[in-house]
């Protein structure tokens, strides 16, 4: 090669379960796969082969005006002949659906009174930059009140710090578009005697016996999701929570100690008042394109907010000054922060390739001091920073939940289909102009409008060599091609299908056999991300 990249032309299946065929090419509908031998003779997926192949893809093109006698724009999509001796790469990338940042400061004694704490929250990424031309901060200042005259070595209740400090960021104008604060307290431990079958639609059954467990209480537990709520209740041996909609289902042991926490408001004004249902983060769905649940959404639990401790949720009243607020270590109150942000853009009607789509997650760290700016003597909320138990630091949050970016988003599918089409001369007006779009429905590749633009597709990747033999400068060299097929992934709510496991399955096998003598050898394998 001239360059060290690889030309690369770029594949949509309509679904995971195309399957291979014996069509002839002639006959493939529209997104399906087949493969040929160099004769053109059907090659079937099941056996491998050493001798040279295509890999033929229906056309999604179902009309051509230019030139229907020879094909045309219906002609089915054709890679160049591939030697399984010289496919270097075979991989397999699964999509990956955006995970939240979730922080966690919790408060393990009393506070001194007459006292300010001063939470600095910082909010980094893509978003927060493009919202306000730089990373968000706040400052948030919560007095602690008065001594007592009583006795002024008396420490203060450290929740209603807390709860002033979520109500600070809910209220914010900007800041609530971007962090949810909630405060927490913790209620009791106790063990599941028996669990139902976690899946990622984000219910699960637990069967405990305690009488103090009530819907809209957070659970902890190893295996159980972050943002996980009690949803319903039917008995107190019957408790259904409630998480966030998971990559795969989560691992939950059979038996489980599950910890549960109240969530607590302040009653301050504009903040949710008694009687409000609560809203929790993350656990509901939003349909995409073709019914796909692709994003997490709130939902109400169907809890209410009480007057007085009720246990699912209530308007905290703050304690009476005591010698000390002592708690069990991974029992203490706690604000919780989950970063969230819904970006404002435009739909399909005016797409064009310079659109921008953000999938950068946001990131939360966090900071105290007193009112002196002093971060050492603050040793109430020494935290372990990290989710892994290690990296123990004074008056930094606790890691719940590291954010994960998405990967295979429909957004990044069109626009690498428009450019693979560019490649092969299939025009893609992207102008803003009234004619551009109206001639774009008339000569846009068909695939491109078939992506969905908030699904996910995983992809398959061929990475094979052309070589030229007969080289006018003389000197031997090859042409490196990268195939790329873009199957819509489970994750997104479509169904497992054969065509990955058969082409992967014929590729694999097919090098093995030209490349070491046995198509049942391991020498050469599929690589997974």
């Amino acid at each position: 090669m001239y360059f060290n990249h690889a030309f690369r032309k770029s594949f949509l299946l309509p679904n995971a379960n195309v399957a291979l065929t014996n069509a002839a090419t002639s006959a493939l509908t529209a997104g399906q796969l087949n493969i040929y031998t160099a004769a053109w003779a059907s090659v079937a997926a099941a056996t491998e082969s050493a001798a040279p192949f295509y890999i033929v893809q229906g056309s999604y093109f179902n009309s051509d005006k230019i030139s229907p006698a020879l094909g045309g724009y219906k002609e089915s999509i054709k890679s160049k002949l591939i030697n399984p001796k010289y496919i270097s790469r075979v991989i397999k990338i699964s999509a990956k659906t955006p995970v939240q940042n979730i922080v966690q400061v919790p408060v393990s004694c009393g506070l001194t009174c007459d006292t300010t704490y001063r939470l600095r929250v910082d909010v980094k990424g893509s978003p927060a930059l493009r919202f306000l031309s730089h990373n968000m901060y706040r400052t948030l200042d919560s007095y602690t009140g008065c001594c007592s005259t009583v006795d002024p070595t008396l420490v203060k209740d450290p929740v209603p710090t807390l709860l002033n400090w979520a109500d600070q960021i809910n209220l914010s104008p900007i800041f609530n578009t971007m962090v949810q604060a909630r405060v927490y307290k913790w209620v009791v431990t106790t063990a599941a005697t028996a669990i139902g079958s976690a899946a990622t639609t984000s219910t699960v059954g637990l069967t405990i016996t305690n009488t103090s467990m009530l819907v809209g209480m957070k659970v902890v537990g190893t295996g159980i999701p972050a943002n996980a709520f009690i949803s319903a209740l039917t008995s107190t041996t019957g408790i259904t929570i409630k998480y966030p909609i998971q990559q795969t289902a989560p691992t939950i042991a059979a038996t489980v100690s599950v910890k549960a926490y109240s969530d607590l408001y302040s009653g301050a004004i504009d903040t949710p008042q008694v009687g409000t249902a609560t809203v929790i983060p993350g656990t509901g769905t939003q349909t995409g394109v073709g019914g796909s649940a692709v994003v997490s959404a709130g939902i109400a639990t169907g809890a209410t907010i009480a007057a007085t401790n009720a246990g699912g949720a209530y308007v905290y009243s703050g304690a009476a000054d005591a010698a000390t607020f002592t708690y069990t270590a991974g029992t203490e109150p706690h604000i919780e922060l989950t970063g969230a942000y819904v970006e404002t853009k435009f739909g399909d009607c005016t797409f064009t390739p310079t659109d921008k789509y953000d999938i950068e997650p946001l990131i939360i760290y966090t900071s105290l001091t007193d009112e002196s700016g002093d971060p050492c003597a603050v040793a109430c909320f020494t935290t372990t920073h990290s989710n892994t138990g290690t990296d123990t630091a004074a008056n930094l949050a606790t890691i719940i939940q590291n954010p994960v970016q998405a990967f295979g988003t429909g957004e990044t599918v069109i626009r690498d289909m428009i450019l693979s089409g560019r490649y092969a001369q299939v025009a893609y007006p992207d102008s803003s102009r009234v004619e551009s779009l109206r001639m774009r429905e008339i000569e846009a590749d068909p695939a491109i409008s078939a992506v969905g633009r908030t699904s996910y597709y995983d992809q398959i990747l061929v990475l094979h060599s052309v070589p030229r033999f007969n080289n006018p400068s003389g000197t031997f060299d090859n042409d490196q091609y990268l195939l790329v097929y873009y199957v819509p992934s489970v994750v997104s709510g479509a169904a497992t299908g054969n065509t990955t496991t058969a082409l992967t399955n014929f590729l694999v096998r097919s090098v093995n056999l030209a490349q070491y003598g046995s198509a049942s050898g391991t020498t050469f394998a599929l690589e997974s991300f």
